[in-house]
């Protein structure tokens, strides 16, 4: 007769169950590359350049950000509203001019509330962040449009929810303190994954066991988890679900974050004293006045410390709860900086 099992083996058995499914969706309906069409030949597309896109895509991501801390919502539903805008701009080519990828990354944004938010944001709302450049109408078109070449799959595995559900296999032994850093340093990496296209080809589980690796060996001191700790735990998730430490991949993604995180650092030291200024002169600049595509410069001052490290500031988390992402590239912005850029 098998043995009952325990408590703990139960939920590990459904955290086990629960990563595979979302590996599984990562791998099948929602593969980026299943959405990729060949680029359109129309004319209307012919002044563009593909690399228009990116350019578009970064500053949509920081707008993107500042509109979820504006109305304090919750920073996974960016990483929704991201994957679906770059999931339906696959199925267009990657081809588009700056008022569809406007137009698009507001909808986009629209949907992710709507799906994944408890509190709504009425689509009217939305339509003013634009500057009169959409109506609720057009938004609604969108939607449409957007959720037929998606074929209604608006639930995608986000990195936020793996290294949630990965670090549940840290050892018992390892502090709470310390397994609370991991996730705030790497959901931190998170964020900053969302803004470069690079990731977009890679899986979400990747991202997040890279993220997670590279907190465990570049953040943390051997005294809050153990050479031996972090042995048992790269040997439990390999056993349990595959996740390979030397694959080359996750190696490519680790050096990728590692890079990332490097550079968020060193722009914070280079533009403190521009930050600085921005804070003191924030209050006596009006809503109309601010604009996306400035959108990296205006904003609010986060304090370097001595060790040249930016300091931490609060985000939050999809419960709404307030936890700590040190040197976050993502801060919120000044009072109207969540209108749409000009086009």
């Amino acid at each position: 007769m098998a043995p009952i099992p325990t408590k703990e083996q139960g939920k590990a058995s459904f955290v086990i169950d629960k990563v595979e499914a979302m590996m599984r969706q990562e791998q099948t309906v929602y593969l980026y590359r299943r959405y990729v069409k060949p680029q359109p030949r129309s004319a209307e597309y012919l002044d563009e350049d593909p690399e228009d896109l990116l350019i578009w895509r970064e500053k949509i991501c920081h707008w993107t950000y500042s509109v979820i801390d504006h109305f304090e919502l919750s920073r996974k539903t960016v990483a929704v509203s991201i994957n679906l805008f770059d999931r339906y701009l696959a199925t267009q080519g990657n081809r588009c001019d700056g008022s569809l990828a406007l137009l698009v990354s507001l909808t986009t944004l629209y949907i992710a509330i709507k799906v994944h938010e408890r509190k709504k944001i009425k689509l009217e709302t939305l339509a003013e962040l634009s500057r009169c450049q959409f109506e609720s109408k057009d938004i609604e078109e969108m939607e449409i449009r957007i959720l037929e070449s998606l074929s209604w799959f608006v639930h995608p595995p986000i990195v936020v929810d793996f290294i949630s559900h990965l670090l549940k296999f840290l050892p018992a032994v390892v502090p709470m303190p310390a397994r609370k850093k991991i996730f705030e340093l790497s959901r931190y990496m998170a964020e900053l994954s969302l803004c470069d296209p690079l990731f977009m080809e890679h899986h979400p589980s990747t991202i997040a066991f890279a993220a997670i690796i590279n907190v465990l060996e570049h953040e943390l001191s051997i005294g809050s988890v153990s050479v031996k700790c972090r042995s048992i735990f790269y040997l439990c998730i390999f056993e349990e679900l595959g996740f390979c430490r030397d694959r080359s991949v996750v190696n490519l993604v680790c050096d990728r974050l590692d890079i990332m995180v490097s550079a968020s650092a060193v722009t914070r030291i280079q533009n403190k004293e521009n930050d600085v200024t921005l804070l003191s002169n924030s209050n006596t600049i009006s809503d109309d006045s601010s604009i996306l595509s400035n959108m990296s410069e205006n904003t609010e001052m986060v304090s370097v410390k001595s060790t040249g490290r930016p300091s931490r500031c609060s985000s939050v988390d999809s419960k709404n709860s307030h936890a700590s992402s040190a040197g976050r590239m993502f801060r919120q912005h000044r009072r109207g900086s969540v209108v749409l850029p000009c086009n």
